[in-house]
C-alpha cells in the first residue's frame, strides 16, 4: 500500500464513518477500486483508531461529564448505564455471526446489498414523526434498540451511525439526541473491535507501519469534519441526501462490480 493510497482510504474512513452511508462498505469498494490488498486488517485499525479520536476531541465535553457523574453521580450516570447497555445486544450479534460476517466481509456484492439496507432504514427514520425525548430521558428498551441496530451494521455497506441515528428516531428520540446517542455509543463499539482485533498488531506486515500512521491521521481529520456536519445535518432534517447517496452507490454496486 503506497502512502497516496494511505491517506485516501484514510479519507474515505473517517468521512463515511460517521456520515451514514457506511465506512465498511466505502472501505471495501474503495480497496477494489484501488487494488489494494483486502489482507490489511492492521491499517484497517489504525484509520478506525483516527476516526476515533475524532469523536473523543469533538464530544469531550459530553464523554467528561457522562464518566465523571457515572462515578460521582449525576444525570450523567444514567448516560453511562444506557451505553453500556446497548452494547450488549451489539456484542451478541458480533460474536454471535463473527464467523458469517467476516467470510462476507471484502464481497463488493454484500457491501452494495448493505448500503441499500441503509438507504431504506434512513427513509423510515427520515418519515418517523420527530421525538422529543433529551439524552438524559433515553430509556432501557431505547438502547437496546439501538445497539441491536448497530449490531447488525457489522455487515458490509450498513452504516453503524446511520443505523444507530435511525435507531434513536425510531425510538422518540429528538434529532439531536439521537445523533449524539450514536456518537458516544461508537466510542466501546471502535473500542472493543479494536481489542478483538489487537493481535493483528503484533504480525503487522512489512511496509504498512508507516501507511497505517498516514492514514489513521487522515482519518481522523475527515472524521472530525464530518461529525460537525452531520450535526448540522440532523438538525435540520436532511437526511433524504444520505438516502439517495446509499441508493445509487448500492444499485451501481450490484450493476457494475461482482
Amino acid at each position: 500500500m503506497s502512502y497516496w493510497q494511505a491517506i485516501l482510504l484514510g479519507l474515505v474512513q473517517g468521512l463515511t464513518e460517521f456520515l451514514p452511508i457506511s465506512s465498511s462498505g466505502h472501505l471495501v469498494l474503495t480497496n477494489f477500486l484501488l487494488g489494494v490488498s483486502n489482507d490489511t486488517i492492521v491499517f484497517e485499525i489504525s484509520v478506525h483508531l483516527g476516526s476515533l479520536m475524532a469523536v473523543l476531541v469533538y464530544f469531550r465535553k459530553d464523554l467528561t461529564k457522562v464518566v465523571v457523574d457515572f462515578f460521582r453521580g449525576g444525570e450523567g450516570r444514567w448516560i453511562g448505564w444506557m451505553l453500556i447497555l446497548a452494547m450488549v445486544p451489539t456484542a451478541i450479534i458480533g460474536l454471535g455471526f463473527k464467523d458469517f460476517f467476516e467470510s462476507i466481509f471484502h464481497a463488493p456484492r454484500y457491501a452494495s446489498i448493505g448500503l441499500l439496507f441503509t438507504s431504506l432504514v434512513l427513509f423510515a427514520a427520515e418519515k418517523m414523526k420527530r421525538g422529543e425525548r433529551t439524552l438524559e430521558k433515553t430509556r432501557w428498551k431505547d438502547a437496546l434498540l439501538i445497539g441491536t441496530l448497530q449490531g447488525l451494521a457489522i455487515m458490509p455497506g450498513v452504516s453503524r451511525s446511520g443505523s444507530t441515528i435511525a435507531a434513536g428516531l425510531f425510538a422518540g428520540l429528538t434529532r439531536d439526541t439521537a445523533a449524539r446517542f450514536s456518537f458516544l455509543l461508537s466510542i466501546p463499539a471502535i473500542l472493543g473491535a479494536a481489542v478483538v482485533t489487537a493481535k493483528d498488531f503484533v504480525s503487522i506486515q512489512p511496509g504498512l507501519a508507516g501507511p497505517s500512521v498516514v492514514g489513521a491521521i487522515a482519518a481522523g481529520i475527515s472524521g472530525y469534519i464530518a461529525i460537525g456536519l452531520l450535526m448540522r445535518i440532523i438538525r435540520n432534517g436532511k437526511l433524504y441526501v444520505f438516502v439517495a447517496y446509499t441508493l445509487v452507490v448500492g444499485v451501481l454496486g450490484l450493476v457494475l462490480l461482482p
